[in-house]
């Protein structure tokens, strides 16, 4: 996307989020100081500080596993979530006008599937949150209805924590959420439907509709889940789409996610097939699955040091065909 088709131009991104002389990114103070206070609070630090970056975690529905993945992988995820949003290279696509388009102002239904700890939303809410107190975006009253879906109850308890936290600085810049975490598991029918009938509930008041995946791949692929969720996501974007009804699909830029049989291949040729009454994807480029970007960030718990952080996304208008 060019530069002056931009919502949010690299011009105007503020020195608190991305860096350009050095090119990395830094989370919103509000998402990093609560991530930093969780993890002590919790114990957690010297795990959050021995993480192999070559093999992240997948994250599990046990407390065990929760909390190993919200140490080692939290920040990661919501650097990512970042990278989609702030597009400082510009080569996200439309990734950035979408949520900001959606997040003007009056009503939004925002559903997160799966949402983990909320390393997504959050960091996208704390964002704009950001982005208001700098004066780069209006500050119009903004109601945010909020689904999380997540199998693991321990990273729903952990999601509603940090919304309890990050809350109070969210109104201060006139972003009011209401939320529901809820359990969902992609590969049962009935779970998807429980899903998929609050988010048409929730939906029905507001003007925009935003359906946000994110780091979905380790689940479909490494754990070749992809044949039994295909079902349940017919079902989710059909309800999905509709007026004013977007999706980002956001994962780690690896092999798992954009080769060739990879899971954004797959979703692309779902949008050219049985999806394609639901909405398009966007894409970069006719042999393209999706839109890749790299840079490095800031690791809160360890300030003076950056990480990598690989972005792959898929911008999906999900405006149903009749």
């Amino acid at each position: 996307m060019k530069h002056k088709s931009r919502l949010l131009a690299p011009s105007i991104i503020p020195i608190s989020l991305w860096d350009p002389t050095r090119d990395v990114l830094k989370l919103p103070a509000l998402i990093s100081d609560t991530y930093i206070n969780l993890v002590d609070t919790m114990g957690l630090r010297e795990l959050g500080t021995t993480r192999d970056p070559k093999s992240g975690p997948v994250g599990g529905i046990s407390k065990e596993s929760t909390e190993q993945h919200f140490a080692q992988a939290f920040d990661g995820s919501a650097a990512r979530a970042l990278l989609a949003l702030l597009d400082p290279k510009l080569e996200a696509g439309s990734t950035s006008n979408t949520f900001i388009r959606c997040t003007a102002g009056n009503r939004i239904s925002l559903t997160d599937a799966p949402c983990g700890a909320g390393a997504a939303s959050f960091t996208f809410l704390s964002a704009l949150a950001e982005l208001r107190a700098e004066k780069i975006l209006p500050r119009l009253p903004l109601d945010v209805h909020l689904i999380g879906a997540e199998l693991s109850i321990h990273a729903r308890e952990l999601a509603a924590n940090i919304l309890a936290q990050i809350n109070p600085s969210l109104i201060e810049q006139g972003i009011f959420v209401s939320s529901e975490f809820v359990s969902w598991d992609v590969t049962n029918q009935n779970s998807n439907t429980d899903l998929v009938t609050k988010c048409i509930q929730t939906s029905t008041k507001s003007d925009y509709k935003l359906l946000v995946v994110a780091n979905f791949s380790g689940f479909l692929e490494r754990e070749s889940k992809r044949k039994d969720a295909k079902k349940q996501l017919d079902e989710l974007f059909r309800y999905a789409s509709g007026e004013r009804s977007f999706a980002l699909w956001i994962e780690p830029h690896m092999n798992s996610a954009t080769s060739g049989g990879g899971l954004l291949s797959w979703i692309h040729r779902q949008f050219t097939t049985i999806w394609k009454g639901f909405g398009t994807t966007e894409v970069n480029g006719e042999d393209e699955n999706s839109y890749i970007s790299e840079s490095r960030f800031l690791l809160p718990l360890q300030p003076s040091q950056t990480a990598r952080v690989g972005l792959a996304v898929v911008p999906i208008i999900l405006d149903r065909k009749s």
